[in-house]
């Protein structure tokens, strides 16, 4: 299996920061609160076969309310990327490893799912609640294709 990759809050968050956007408790807990972050594909950061990509550091108590994935042109617009590889939505509680890859979004098929600029999107357990620990939420892709070297995954990762 392929070691996580980091969107940058994530990275900050990992390196001791806490995250350009994650918003502190307030008195209202129905308050929504929003972690966007981005990841960037270069010639040294491809999506190879089992490739994970950390999208969000949700802490305990929290329930999430929504997971959005926007992949970019580069991988949008290649048809045999499109209509063979797949993609899901998990999460890993704590420090463990991979511990749910299809907890949001059981593996999909992008084909069926993308088109033009719309996100993919989690389709199950909108609302569990974060128990025991910070949960790390991540994207799992198979076999996307290497030769994608450009383009910026964004994601949005909503919580209360």
């Amino acid at each position: 299996m392929a070691l996580a990759n980091k969107a940058a809050n994530v990275a900050k968050y990992d390196l001791g920061g806490t995250g350009d956007n994650i918003v502190p408790d307030g008195f209202i807990k129905t308050v929504e609160k929003v972690w966007i972050d981005t990841y960037t594909l270069s010639a040294t950061q491809t999506l190879g076969t089992g490739s994970i990509v950390d999208i969000a550091k949700i802490p305990k108590g929290k329930k999430i309310t929504g997971i959005h994935v926007v992949l970019p042109a580069a991988i949008r617009g290649v048809v045999t990327i499109m209509t063979t590889s797949t993609i899901s939505l998990g999460a890993r509680y704590g420090s463990a490893a991979v511990t749910n890859a299809t907890q949001f979004l059981a593996s999909t098929t992008l084909g069926n799912i993308t088109f033009a600029n719309m996100p993919i999107s989690a389709n199950t357990n909108i609302g569990v609640e974060v128990t025991g620990s910070t949960h790390t939420i991540f994207a799992q892709f198979s076999t996307v294709a290497t030769a994608i070297t450009g383009g910026t995954i964004t994601t949005i990762v909503k919580y209360t």
